[in-house]
């Protein structure tokens, strides 16, 4: 039976990032969407200015700084002899969550994409975890509980996937690292871009929630080497 103490947990509608605002926002999130599906093959150029222009209905300013945002992000290269170029793969800064975000499930790199973030993510949140334990406050610690004990198919798939990024960002956050804190957005990215668009589908609970609440728990009584394990085991049921 479900534990229901009024308390909600919810997932950022939009990137952790920055973007632009308005015409230059929207510009940037097509053009990255239409590079990640191959709309803009690796190695092509893309069309001209004018032909931007006319296409997006926005300025040449707008076209301009879209392509800098892109560049930024390691998309895009632009040299004053070809004009701005889709750049290698192995270019594309694939810790920025809006590249992540972009990769929705029919991008071709998308497998990669989740499976190296997996990996990462099992090299650093056991290790978070364990500093958690260690740094976090009790107000913290209580959160990362709470969140734990939210995650379950019975609350929703969006309360469900709001407590699982509180539960892992609060760690990230607990563990009084500036660098590893900022890891919540390659979470919310990844959390994000999974998010099923079928809304008559079942919410799925592929990591029950016990296992969350056995790494908070770790974590509040102040085990850091229990915290690490768990954390490891819960990271191993993905």
């Amino acid at each position: 039976m479900k534990e229901d103490d009024g308390l909600r947990f919810e997932l950022p509608d939009k990137s952790l990032t920055a973007l632009p605002t308005g015409a230059v926002k929207d510009t940037v999130e097509r053009l990255g969407h239409k590079i990640v599906l191959g709309g803009y093959p690796v190695g092509d150029v893309l069309p001209k200015e004018d032909e931007l222009v006319a296409t997006l209905d926005v300025s040449r300013t707008v076209i301009r700084e879209a392509v800098k945002v892109l560049c930024g992000k390691g998309l895009v290269r632009t040299a004053r002899r070809y004009g701005s170029r889709v750049s290698p793969f192995t270019d594309w800064n694939l810790l920025d969550p809006d590249v992540i975000r972009w990769h929705k499930p029919d991008c071709p790199m998308t497998p990669t994409i989740h499976a190296d973030a997996m990996q990462l993510r099992s090299i650093f949140e056991p290790e978070a975890a364990a500093l958690a334990a260690i740094h976090g406050s009790n107000d913290q610690h209580d959160r990362i509980l709470q969140a734990a004990r939210k995650i379950h198919t019975d609350y929703g798939e969006e309360a469900m996937l709001g407590a699982t990024f509180a539960f892992h960002s609060t760690i990230l956050q607990a563990t009084g690292n500036l660098m590893l804190a900022h890891f919540q957005n390659v979470i919310h990215a990844i959390l994000v871009s999974s998010r099923t668009t079928d809304d008559n589908a079942s919410p799925e609970d592929p990591v029950p929630r016990e296992h969350h609440i056995a790494v908070a728990q770790a974590i509040r009584s102040h085990e850091p080497e229990v915290a690490r394990q768990r954390m490891r085991d819960l990271l191993a049921k993905h």
